[in-house]
Order: C-alpha cells, then structure tokens, then sequence
C-alpha cells in the first residue's frame, strides 16, 4: 500500500511538473498568436490608410504628366470626375494655381469657390509634398476632411485639394474590426474614433504614425483562464492517467518494435531470396541466349552484311536489351566470383564514354567529360564500374529524347586524399520527389520495358566499395547523380 501511494505521489509529481512546462509553452505560444494577430491587423490597418494615400498620390502623378502636354479645360475636368468616381472614398477633386485659383473641378466650372478650400484648418503632412486638413470642429465629429498634393509643372505650382469622405473611410476600417476593437487617437490623446467590440480580458498594442499626428490601439481577445489554465489542468489530468498505465504502453509498444523487426527480417530473406533465384533463372537464360545471338550473327552475316535490314536491327536491339536485363539479374544475387583490383576510373570512364558515344550521337546527345590529368585509383572490380556508368548513361539517354540540345555531363574529382567524386549530370526533364524517394528500390522502374534494377544494383554495389550514390533532381533542371568512391594509392 505504501508502495502504491508513494506511486501515486511519483505520478502526480511528474505529472505536475510536465504540466507547468506545457502550460508555460501554451501560455508563450497563445500570447505570440494574439501578438501576430494584432501586429497582422495594425499592418491591415495601415494599409488601409495608405491605400488613401498612395491613390490620391496616384492621381496626381497622373496630373503632373497631363499638365505638362495638355491645358484642355474639359479633358482634364473629365479626368477629375472619373477618379472622384472611382474612388468612392473621393466626394470632390479640385485643382488651384500659384495663385490660390480653381482651374479645374470634377464638379464643373464654378462649383467650387475658395471657401470650401479655405475653411480647412488643421493641417498635417502625409507625405513631403501632401497635407490633410480637417475643419475647424473637433476630428472626432468631423465628417470630410481635406487632402492636398503640391505639384510643380513647368515651374509653374499647383494644388490637388481632394476631399476625403470620412464615413466611407471608416466603413473600411469596421470591416476589419469584427474581432478588434480599434482606437483612433489625435496625437493630443483626443480620440477621433473607435470601432469595434470592448473585451473585458484584453490585449492591446500600440502605433504612432510617424508623418501623421494620429496613434492606432487595437486590441484583441486575450482569455488568460480558458486558453491557458483549464488546458494545463487537462494536460495534467490527461498526463497523470498515462503515467497510471505506462507500463503497459511499454509493454506494447515493445511488442510492436519487436514485431517490426520480424518482419523487416522477413522482408530482407526474401529479397535475397528472389535474388539468388533471379540470379540462378538468369544463368540458365543465359547459355541459350549467348547461342541465339551467335546464330543471328551468323544469318546476318549471309543475309544483311551491310546490316541495313531493319528487322535484323531490331533483334539486335532486343536481344542487347535482354542480355542487359539477364546481367541486372545475376548482379541481383550474391557476387561468388568478383574480381578487384586497382582499377583507374578515369580510364574506365573514357573507355564506357567511347563505347557508348556512337549510340549517343543517333540521339543527338552531347557528352562532355570534365576529368583530372593523372589516373584516380580504387579497389573494385572494373566491370561493375562500367556497368554502373551505362546504366546511368542509358538513364539518362531515356530521359533526353524530347530535350533540345540534350547534354549530358561527367565529372570525376579528386575530393579527399582517399576518396573519389563522380558527378553525373544530364539536362533532362528531371523526376518528382515521391521518384526521387524511390528510385533506389529493387523493382522500381518508370520505363515501360525497365526492369527496375540498374539503380537500385548501381547503389548495392557502390556501397559493397564502401562508397555512397546521392540523386538531386529538378523538374526544369534535369538530375545529378554523386557517386563517391574510397581510393588507393597504387
């Protein structure tokens, strides 16, 4: 029984510990949303009030142009009136002279007298050439204020007076107040107007305008009992039930790491099962394959010698591809008679180069070998190198076909003192990503005659040399593949 209490007490400490941790992470992760949050709006916000700005800005860069190649009273008349129609935060737009005179009205000639300029009083800069002006009554109440944008054209100056609706300004800003509630302050404190729900647990954050003499508070939600204390009590109660019976969870998730395992131990036999048998299938096709190859030899030797007959070619092909597939299979089981020596991979590189650089020419393939001045050597076996660069040459000849001006590139470096690099570069149309996670598995092809073994053989072998096979693929780039193999000082 004392046992038992003492782990209860073990229990309940652990799980008291772990839920003040989780809930000090809750409790930073809640308090930076509602910070992005608020920060989100404020940025919404002031692009709203921008968004005024820079489309009055707008216009009268558009004036600057006109009232440097044209005086037409109409047309520009017709200019204001468009934009005053557009922007339906815009009741009127007027343009005075140097001398304090309408010249243009979007409302029509005479509308507008000094007055309705004049009678705004309070003044602020927006921006070095734009001001905004408010009526003599309190900006609270007020319900038009006036923004101005100073040109110079031609050494002559004029004044775009734009009068601003407030209530349309406002509709605005409660579109984006339905979680918020947001305050507009005169820079004297004065509010000039809110909109928006008041929480009773809140969180605010602060904005000064820098050219306007206007501060934004905005706040937001901030429940600090339902979003922070009652999931820490959960969390708790939630943690102390596991803790309960986490021998048993144990136990289980033993089992199941045992059981995976088992199988991944069944899944390796019978890899190597189907290997030693496509290995044993393939030397038994291999005989009378040498034989049938012999006889189309010879037949083509009496019948086609200038080996111009397309049947005879398409046999050829056939039967190169089949032995391909034969030799992927054998290679597929367990080596029993390899050959290793010191092999110079430049040399071998060149020489799978010439060999295959007739076939790549038919294609229009470009190959090009970036290779060190003095031979690299490393312990392999020479044929398992040459058939790994043909498989890839191949691969990457496959993917080439409907590509201009198709490339393929072949580096070897000296990287390390004891280790070589091959780099293998093609310009083709590249592979997927869930392609790319497979490309290495035994069977695993994407061609329609493939036997989805050269790679996943190349890779095999490659680590048989101690060495790794590395694919980076492009879907517009095309695939390169890094081979790097130890190397031997001969």
């Amino acid at each position: 029984m004392k046992s038992f209490n003492k782990l209860i007490i073990i229990n309940f400490a652990i799980a008291l510990v772990i839920s003040l941790m989780i809930g000090i992470i809750i409790s930073k992760n809640y308090t930076n949303r509602v910070n992005q949050r608020l920060e989100t709006t404020k940025e919404i916000v002031n692009l709203k009030i921008n968004t005024f700005i820079n489309e009055s800005n707008s216009i009268s860069e558009s004036l600057t142009t006109i009232l440097s190649n044209s005086r037409n009273e109409k047309f520009i008349n017709q200019f204001l009136k468009d934009n005053h129609t557009r922007y339906t935060w815009i009741d009127h737009i007027y343009i005075l002279n140097d001398q304090k005179q309408i010249v243009y009205d979007s409302k029509g000639t005479d509308y507008t007298s000094l007055k309705d300029f004049n009678k705004y009083k309070f003044h602020f800069p927006f921006t070095a050439n734009s001001s905004l002006s408010s009526e003599k009554v309190s900006l609270k109440n007020a319900n038009t204020l006036l923004l101005t944008n100073h040109l110079k054209v031609q050494n002559k100056d004029y004044t775009v007076a734009s009068e601003i609706n407030m209530s349309s300004f406002k509709n605005e800003i409660n579109l984006i107040s339905k979680r918020y509630h947001i305050q507009v302050n005169g820079i004297d404190g004065t509010e000039i107007y809110q909109v928006g729900k008041k929480y009773k647990h809140s969180k605010s954050i602060n904005y000064l305008y820098d050219q306007l003499p206007i501060s934004l508070t905005i706040s937001g939600q901030y429940n600090f009992m339902t979003r922070i204390i009652l999931p820490s009590i959960f969390i708790f109660l939630v943690v102390f039930l596991l803790l309960s019976i986490v021998t048993l969870i144990f136990k289980n998730r033993s089992e199941r790491l045992e059981h995976e395992k088992v199988i991944e131990q069944a899944n390796s036999e019978k890899l190597r099962l189907i290997g030693t048998l496509a290995a044993n299938t393939a030397h038994e096709i291999k005989n009378p394959l040498t034989s049938i190859n012999g006889f189309i030899e010879l037949t083509r030797m009496k019948y086609d010698r200038d080996k111009q007959d397309y049947h005879f070619n398409i046999i050829s092909e056939e039967l190169d591809r089949i032995n391909n597939i034969v030799t992927q299979f054998l290679f597929l089981g367990k080596p029993t008679n390899l050959t290793y020596s010191n092999v110079d991979i430049n040399q071998s590189i060149k020489e799978v180069a010439q060999f295959l650089k007739y076939e790549l020419e038919q294609h229009n393939i470009n190959i090009t070998l970036t290779l060190p001045g003095s031979p690299i050597f490393a312990f392999i076996s020479e044929d398992q190198l040459k058939q790994i660069l043909i498989n890839l040459i191949q691969n990457a000849k496959d993917a080439l076909l409907d590509v201009n001006q198709p490339e393929i590139e072949i580096q070897l470096q000296h990287t390390h003192a004891n280790q070589a690099t091959i780099i293998f570069k093609d310009n083709g149309a590249g592979m997927s990503k869930e392609i790319q996670q497979k490309i290495f598995e035994p069977f695993f092809t994407t061609k329609e005659s493939g036997s989805g073994l050269g790679l996943y053989l190349s890779k095999k072998l490659i680590e048989d040399w101690e060495g790794e096979i590395s694919v980076f693929t492009n879907m517009t780039k095309g695939t390169t593949f890094i081979i790097t193999i130890p190397t031997i000082n001969p």
